[in-house]
């Protein structure tokens, strides 16, 4: 199971999808020569990220969430200077190799802003200490894809980033939690 990886000057690696998302990410950084440190991630030829820097487990497999025989750009994830107030926000994702199509870098940017637009959302919510989950990360992510496949002439359903099998967008744990509060009030009254 292995998947192809473009960055660089026209440059190309195989890699085996077959392990931990942390051992793939390291051993990515390593190839293109990063720090081990500096945040990357992978997105599809349409421009489609696939959030692996923001994977709860980093132990889970990676061909959980990359397909097989497919094509991947490395992108760099640019946040906030540390130790200040935008410490955590999303900047932007810089894909590691030259002369990137138009299509790609208008996704990628535009991923970026509704990815800081969820942050920014969650932060303001009523608790105000809300943070960041995958799942909403996920649906914020099936918009996006949407818009990418609108940017690229492609269809949305295509990716499964927030979808079903269908192209229905999944359920999400917090909706789940919300319809088992409700019956959890219906049933004390």
């Amino acid at each position: 199971m292995f998947i192809c990886v473009k960055y660089g000057d026209q440059r190309q690696l195989l890699a085996n999808i077959n392990c931990s998302v942390l051992l793939l990410m390291h051993y990515l950084r390593d190839k293109v020569g990063l720090h081990r440190t500096d945040p990357i991630d992978l997105c599809e030829e349409n421009g489609t990220l696939k959030l692996l820097f923001l994977v709860k487990f980093p132990e889970d497999n990676a061909s959980k969430f990359l397909t097989p025989r497919m094509t991947y750009y490395i992108c760099k994830v640019e946040r906030g200077s540390p130790g200040s107030k935008q410490e955590n926000s999303y900047r932007a994702f810089h894909p590691m190799f030259k002369h990137p199509p138009a299509e790609l870098l208008d996704s990628l940017r535009n991923q970026c802003d509704i990815l800081e637009k969820n942050r920014l959302k969650i932060l303001k919510s009523a608790d105000g200490k809300k943070t960041l989950t995958m799942e909403s990360l996920l649906t914020c992510m099936a918009m996006a894809n949407q818009l990418a496949g609108k940017v690229t002439g492609k269809s949305g359903a295509s990716s499964s980033a927030g979808q079903d099998d269908e192209g229905q967008p999944r359920k999400t744990v917090t909706a789940a939690k919300a319809r088992w509060e409700t019956s959890r009030k219906d049933k004390h009254r």
